[in-house]
């Protein structure tokens, strides 16, 4: 852009600046909070709803009722930052009309930096994805007229309130950011290296939701395996996973884990703690060695296909999910069928499969992004496809099972809705509170489901 053209640009972003930094003094207080992305961003925003319901604010569900809107963003896939700008584009839209103040916050603001705030001119306050115990001050700033950036670099995790929404499920962090580098992955720029949580810390809060009566603990994490390889005062992932079923929750969950680091200590604590439930998230990403090696994965397929082995030797009906990415730049049909056999040959119990995307700063956003849009389409699709027809034949086998299902809510159809110890979800036939641990009768099955009747007396809600 030269000349006029730059200068006419300019003059529009300046108005439009001037306009949307109109802020009553006055303003309420209801704040509704957006979020993108991973559980642990969803994580996130129960802490930055605690510490802004801590700091006298409201917290609210729709954007009538809101003076201020957070939104809280991912940078992962490229389709989640534009689904963030394309819902910021709304909500300037109702700022147009009336008071309200608009806070971004998360990945994108930290990989971005302080331009966004010139490229989105409603955005009054940017904040990124740690510290979020200065919200209270960004906003009082943002309220007199300033447009704050707070974008500290990520450091030691702090202990913080959590505003969790009633259910069965309590998430807990216990490693933020990742220090592997893959060549994709844009999670180091945005939540910085590898910090793991304090033990103490991690047990302390998991009383705490035990207490208020969380029946499951899900540990998170973009790599919860190399939990105290940056602090080996603190033990490791399989001794803090003792520790926390040793508290007394129903179940305990945990992800992400990267295939590199899952030890046999590990697959020994899988195996024979009873609280640990027999599912694991095993991110492979692909079948093929090159891609692997460009992708700085630190595992061959082959490797990867070992620890398939060893966990399913040692842990009987383990269920393994993964990611995949397809059309990574450079990758041929031949590489493609590589990821397509590895599918068929590790028989995972569900695939979230994405299109690559560059990301900024990442040493892939470098490579030529040579394929095709519509290769990348058919790939993914094909992928899909198999894995689907792969689950509902996992899913058909448990017919005439009986399997313990947590109920976690009720479902569309009149009964209710939970997860089996194998994170498969099972819709039962009678409404059950949320919480209550049944027997369930398998007797059909689809893809996404099992399908079946309780087996035992339980209290049926009204």
């Amino acid at each position: 852009m030269h000349g006029q053209a730059a200068r006419s640009a300019t003059h529009r972003a300046l108005i439009a600046q001037k306009r949307f930094r109109i802020v009553s003094t006055n303003m309420g207080n209801g704040v509704l909070i957006e979020t993108w992305g991973c559980q642990m961003n969803l994580h996130h925003s129960e802490g930055i709803g605690g510490i802004l319901e801590a700091n006298g604010y409201r917290i609210v569900d729709r954007l009538d009722d809101a003076d201020i809107v957070v939104l809280n963003t991912c940078m992962v896939r490229q389709k989640a930052e534009e689904k963030a700008l394309g819902r910021l584009g709304a909500i300037a839209s109702e700022k147009a009309r009336r008071d309200l103040l608009i806070g971004v916050g998360g990945c994108m603001p930290q990989v971005r930096g302080a331009p966004l705030l010139e490229r989105l001119p409603a955005v009054d306050f940017l904040f990124g994805s740690t510290d979020f115990r200065a919200l209270p001050e960004l906003i009082a700033s943002a309220v007199a007229g300033r447009r704050p950036c707070h974008l500290p670099r990520p450091e030691g995790l702090a202990s913080m309130p959590f505003r969790r929404a009633p259910g069965v499920r309590a998430m807990v962090t216990i490693t933020e950011g990742c220090s592997s580098w893959c060549s994709y992955c844009v999670v180091p720029r945005a939540r910085g290296p590898l910090r793991s949580r304090p033990p103490e810390d991690v047990l302390r809060e998991v009383e705490a939701a035990l207490g208020e009566g969380f029946a499951e603990i899900l540990l998170l994490g973009q790599n919860v395996d190399s939990y105290g390889t940056d602090r080996r005062e603190f033990g490791s992932f399989a001794q803090l996973l003792r520790e926390v079923a040793s508290r007394g929750p129903r179940r305990v969950r945990f992800t992400t884990s990267h295939p590199r680091d899952v030890t046999s200590e590990l697959i020994e604590a899988l195996a024979d703690v009873d609280a640990v439930c027999n599912h694991i998230h095993l991110a492979c990403q692909s079948g093929s060695d090159r891609i692997l090696e460009a992708m700085n994965r630190g595992y061959t397929r082959t490797q990867f296909l070992d620890v398939v082995r060893r966990l399913r030797a040692s842990v009987p009906g383990i269920n393994i999910t993964t990611d995949l990415i397809v059309g990574f730049p450079g990758e041929t049909a031949d590489d493609f069928a590589r990821t397509f056999s590895l599918v068929e040959e590790a028989q995972f119990g569900a695939a979230y499969v994405a299109m690559y995307s560059p990301r900024p700063g990442t040493r892939s956003a470098a490579m030529k992004d040579d394929v095709p849009s519509d290769v990348k389409e058919r790939r993914l699709h094909v992928v899909l496809e198999r894995q689907r027809e792969i689950a509902r034949e996992q899913n058909e086998r448990r017919i005439g099972e009986t399997v313990e299902v947590l109920v976690e809510g009720a479902s569309r159809h009149g009964g209710s809705f939970g997860r089996t110890a194998d994170h498969r979800t099972a819709v039962v036939d009678a409404r059950v509170a949320a919480g209550t641990m049944i027997p369930v009768r398998i007797e059909h099955a689809s893809a996404s489901a099992l399908h079946g009747v309780c087996t035992a007396p339980v209290s049926v809600e009204a």
